[in-house]
């Protein structure tokens, strides 16, 4: 049978997307439109995602752990369980846990929209671009001293607690410094003494701000959680507002 030149292109690039494992409906969907690719790629990376997940476990399983026993693990292999999953494999001991659940709060509804599926792709590139956190043995074993005291059902309460009192602050953030002028005086003048200076905390915080700074979370993986999440862009601009308020009216306990 003769074809024209044109359908004899369309034919090799029908060829070549079923080589990359595309379906029928979704080869078709690219002929149509080749943006629809982005929305291919997203699901992709997400079932990607997910089959991480269940291998890892199966793995649990074949080691002796209950089928029932993991159910709950299970059952939450979605977009959410996948970010989390990867904050708490990136960010060491209960630090891991603070941050994980802080994203989680704002990590509801699904994914819809194409800038939300390039925002989690984005995320998941960032998780698979970012070096492993090298922690010297003394900050190691600072925070595993912590690691008991919010592990287990309770230690999540006393997270969650600590966050949302951090989001009630800032409904007010002149009321808050109000109330806790004396408490903000204190930790203010500690913070610029060398015991603290000195501190496992002050040198896992230095620690921790170099390398957010140096491997994209500030500019690439929390734009993307913006993106992705409009409940985490709401808080973010929140935090932003009581961020400016707070240096425009308290000045003093800026660290120069």
């Amino acid at each position: 049978k003769d074809f024209a030149a044109q359908d004899v292109e369309i034919i090799k690039r029908i060829v070549l997307y079923r080589r990359l494992g595309l379906s029928i409906p979704e080869i078709k969907k690219v002929l149509e439109q080749n943006d629809n690719v982005k929305s291919i790629l997203y699901q992709r990376t997400l079932d990607m995602e997910k089959e991480k997940i269940r291998h890892s476990i199966l793995k649990k399983i074949a080691e002796g752990e209950s089928v029932e026993e993991l159910s709950d693990e299970i059952n939450e292999i979605n977009s959410k369980s996948i970010i989390i999953k990867r904050l708490l494999e990136l960010f060491p001991s209960y630090y891991g846990k603070f941050i994980s659940l802080n994203f989680s709060r704002y990590l509801t509804g699904s994914i819809e929209t194409e800038e939300q599926k390039d925002a989690f792709q984005e995320i998941i590139e960032f998780f698979d671009n970012v070096p492993d956190m090298t922690i010297p043995i003394h900050l190691q074993e600072y925070l595993d001293q912590y690691l008991e005291l919010y592990s287990g059902e309770e230690g999540t309460e006393k997270i969650n607690s600590i966050l949302q009192g951090k989001q009630d602050a800032m409904q007010d953030i002149n009321a808050f410094v109000d109330d806790n002028k004396e408490i903000l005086d204190a930790y203010h003048n500690f913070k610029q003494t060398e015991e603290y200076k000195s501190s496992p905390a002050y040198q896992f915080m230095e620690l921790m701000k170099e390398f957010c700074s140096s491997n994209g979370y500030y500019d690439v993986f929390i734009p993307a959680m913006r993106r992705l999440s409009p409940l985490y862009n709401e808080y973010y601009e929140q935090m932003l507002r009581a961020n400016e308020e707070f240096i425009k009216k308290h000045p003093e306990y800026i660290d120069k």
